[in-house]
């Protein structure tokens, strides 16, 4: 039993309490006990109002001052606890902002802390030498990447020269077989057509010919005829 308690309160110990947590709390206390002031000091107000309105209203006049001077000392009082009130408000403020602006310092120091450790880790000697066998790795692997294309690059080219080959080879005997057979003897019908063609050329150029010898024969018997005349139209002159 003892053992589970001291577990309990070890799990269930909360944050620990500062000084500046209890005076904040000191001041949320007073600031409440100045609020709760302030509200008797109103119905105080109220209630010494309603009395002199009663009093000058049954002709009491030495009463009516006497509650309107009560009034004025409550008024009084509600003004200082306004006071109060205020200051206790603006404490609160400026402890709550310099919390704050602890917690921000604090978090700065342990980030620039961590900053300076990290920064301890990694050296710019380090990094200049990781920078250098990166550049030098990446050169490397430029250069045989060149060396394998060009080696690459050769073979795709007599592999390519040797395909087109055959491409050739495939495209000639197909126009081989489109090409079609010339005949080796002639169709009786062309042969036949092609005589008489030739006969009728022949009958022609004889016809020509034996015009053109007739007209050359009339033409020396007038030659023949005219020389003739010529003598006999010498004598008669």
């Amino acid at each position: 039993m003892g053992n589970f308690t001291s577990k309990y309160s070890k799990k269930s110990k909360g944050p620990d309490i500062t000084e500046v947590d209890r005076a904040i709390l000191s001041l949320k206390t007073q600031r409440k006990k100045l609020e709760d002031q302030e509200k008797l000091i109103n119905v105080r107000l109220e209630r010494h109002a309603e009395v002199a309105r009663q009093l000058a209203a049954e002709g009491r006049r030495d009463r009516a001052l006497l509650a309107l001077r009560k009034k004025k000392l409550s008024e009084k009082q509600l003004a200082q606890l306004h006071g109060l009130i205020l200051n206790v408000e603006e404490m609160l403020s400026n402890i709550e902002i310099t919390k704050k602006q602890t917690t921000v310092f604090s978090a700065l120091q342990q980030s620039n802390d961590a900053l300076k450790q990290l920064q301890a880790q990694v050296k710019l000697e380090d990094v200049q030498r990781l920078l250098d066998d990166t550049a030098e790795a990446k050169q490397y692997q430029e250069e045989l990447a060149a060396l394998l294309g060009q080696q690459l690059t050769a073979t795709d080219d007599e592999e390519v020269e040797a395909e087109l080959a055959a491409l050739e080879e495939v495209v000639q005997d197909e126009e081989k077989l489109a090409m079609p057979v010339a005949p080796t003897t002639k169709v009786p019908e062309v042969e036949a057509a092609a005589a008489a063609r030739a006969a009728q050329q022949q009958a022609a150029a004889g016809k020509q010919s034996a015009g053109g010898a007739a007209a050359d024969a009339e033409h020396e018997e007038e030659e023949e005829e005219a020389g003739a005349a010529r003598p006999e139209a010498l004598l008669a002159s």
